[in-house]
């Protein structure tokens, strides 16, 4: 997917293969979010699995342009797709969580 951020173009795209969701500019990866998929426990509001986000990360020379949030949204959204339930571990994700409660009910 492609987004016009302050006239420039990013894309956003799952590597299935290294469980992480990109950021890119330019053809180049600038930014990830890293996931950990695994069966549901008793202890999650889920019956199939559930997919946990470990870390989040932007490249400075990309920071204050809310390129972490639309890559979080992102991969929740394609997560959501999916069917999935999420939890995280990452505190950037953590603190979009807080400010998006949008995504509460699909929280494990």
């Amino acid at each position: 997917m492609d987004l016009e951020i302050s006239d420039e173009t990013y894309t956003f795209a799952q590597d299935i293969a290294a469980s992480r969701f990109t950021v890119s500019h330019d053809d180049k990866v600038i930014g990830h979010v890293d996931y950990i998929d695994r069966a549901a426990s008793p202890d999650d509001t889920s019956e199939s699995a559930v997919r946990t986000f470990t870390h989040t990360e932007v490249s400075p020379a990309y920071g204050g342009r809310g390129i972490a949030a639309h890559l979080v949204r992102f991969a929740l959204e394609t997560s959501a797709e999916a069917d999935l339930k999420f939890r995280t571990t990452c505190s950037y994700v953590m603190e979009f969580f807080r400010k998006n409660p949008e995504f509460d009910e699909l929280r494990a």
